[in-house]
């Protein structure tokens, strides 16, 4: 098989030239010679005969051209190596074969852990090509927008159909980056689409899905929060401004100054509890003080606040007992005291002459609890889901009385998730509330 194209080469070669001696013997040979009149038919004859030969050879000689080239197997170079004329050929198309194997390879790596990162993303991902379909997407996108039955090659509007959600995407397309906020039930979800480029045009959108429900709900605390503190402030530096203009102006009595005196002393020590309530939620929202790995004895600490609490509970004529025994739970000292003295002081300032309140710790079913029980005015059902609520007050008229801030059991409620402990509340009007903590 070897030399075989040259060897073809070389008899097409031969053949025309044969064939046009052939046809100049014919013509020389002619009895009675040659005239003018009779040399265009010989010659004629003898460029067709070339002809017809040189095609037939042509032919021949391109099958066994093209025939080596077509048995290349390039996943096999070594066996053309019969060919040596192509012997280079089949050197190069074995050293692209290699290095395509090797791209196809590393495209194939990179492929399973584009898909393997995109996969785990809490984050919705979507490509959608240049006509608006469809390409790629991970499953967070499917959830995130509720578009479960979303398949490759659908148009996007499937994915959601809401103005902003349409929009922002197809401005993408146009090339523009964009962001949009979209509500999908009680979920709010922040919408990014950025174009892709590809040689200076637009070649499709890559779409992320965020859910910031939490954000946006925070950020809702954060404004009514805001705005509470600015009402419950004012309040009590209104009465302080007027009380203390009243007494400059020289406007009260002599004998009304010691009553005047005693509203701005209380405004202020009001003013001054609210300002410490605030602050210790602010502690317990930004984590200032991480959870110790330490033992505490929580019936130790309900003891001290039991002792603080005693002239408190005197005072209003209601009577505070603990039991339980020694019960341990890991956590910060300082915020567990917080819980409970709130817990506490909530049960002595809500209850009622010769009421009582009962504190107990101790473990049920293997877990640590600590409740606080009263005798108090209760709380209606209707309300229970909500005394949680910063500033929320279930009696207005009667937490002003009694001068509540509406944070206490915020605060209950905070230290408790701190230390990823669950509350339930246990009341009815008229007879009293029971609120315990479970520690897990």
């Amino acid at each position: 098989m070897k030399k075989r194209i040259f060897r073809s080469i070389f008899l097409t070669s031969l053949g025309v030239l044969a064939v046009m001696l052939i046809a100049v013997a014919a013509v020389a040979l002619t009895p009675g010679g040659v005239t003018a009149e009779d040399l265009p038919l010989p010659f004629a004859i003898a460029f067709l005969a070339a002809l017809l030969v040189s095609a037939v050879l042509a032919k021949i000689l391109s099958e066994a051209i093209v025939r080596p080239i077509k048995d290349i197997d390039p996943e096999k170079t070594d066996e053309a190596k019969d060919y040596e004329e192509i012997n280079e050929l089949v050197r190069k198309l074995g050293r692209q074969n290699e290095l395509i194997r090797k791209q196809m390879a590393d495209l194939r790596r990179r492929q399973i852990e584009f898909n393997i990162m995109t996969e785990n993303m809490s984050e919705g991902f979507i490509l959608i090509d240049n006509k608006s379909e469809i390409v790629s997407y991970n499953k967070s996108a499917l959830q995130l927008l509720g578009a479960e039955n979303i398949r490759d090659g659908q148009h996007f509007i499937f994915l959601n159909r809401s103005h902003a959600f349409v929009s922002v995407v197809s401005e993408a397309l146009k090339g523009t980056n964009g962001k949009t906020v979209i509500s999908i039930g009680p979920r709010v979800f922040r919408i990014f689409a950025n174009p892709i480029k590809i040689e200076e045009k637009t070649g499709g959108v890559a779409v992320i899905v965020m859910d910031i429900t939490e954000e946006e709900r925070r950020e809702e605390m954060r404004r009514e929060f805001t705005s509470n503190v600015s009402h419950e402030l004012k309040t009590p530096l209104t009465s302080i401004s007027g009380f203390s203009e009243l007494l400059i102006n020289r406007m009260v009595a002599d004998e009304d100054v010691p009553k005047f005196a005693q509203n701005i002393y209380d405004e202020a020590a009001r003013l001054i509890v609210l300002i410490n309530d605030i602050i210790k939620l602010s502690r317990l929202d930004e984590v200032v003080d991480p959870v110790l790995p330490d033992s505490i004895d929580l019936f130790e600490i309900a003891e001290e606040v039991k002792n603080r609490l005693a002239l408190t509970a005197a005072e209003g004529e209601v009577d505070i007992f603990l039991s339980g025994d020694k019960t341990e739970v890991v956590g910060n000292r300082s915020i567990l005291s917080e819980m409970i003295y709130n817990l506490c002081d909530n049960a002595i300032k809500y209850n009622r002459p010769d009421g009582r309140v009962d504190i107990t710790v101790g473990t049920l079913d293997g877990k640590k609890f600590l409740s606080v029980k009263d005798t108090g005015i209760g709380i209606p059902s209707e309300h229970i889901g909500r005394i949680f609520e910063r500033f929320y007050r279930v009696d207005k008229s009667h937490s002003k009385k009694i001068g509540g801030t509406g944070l206490g059991l915020s605060i209950v409620k905070h230290a408790a998730e701190y230390h990823k402990a669950t509350l339930s509340v246990e009341s009815k009007v008229d007879i009293g509330t029971e609120i315990t903590v479970v520690f897990p």
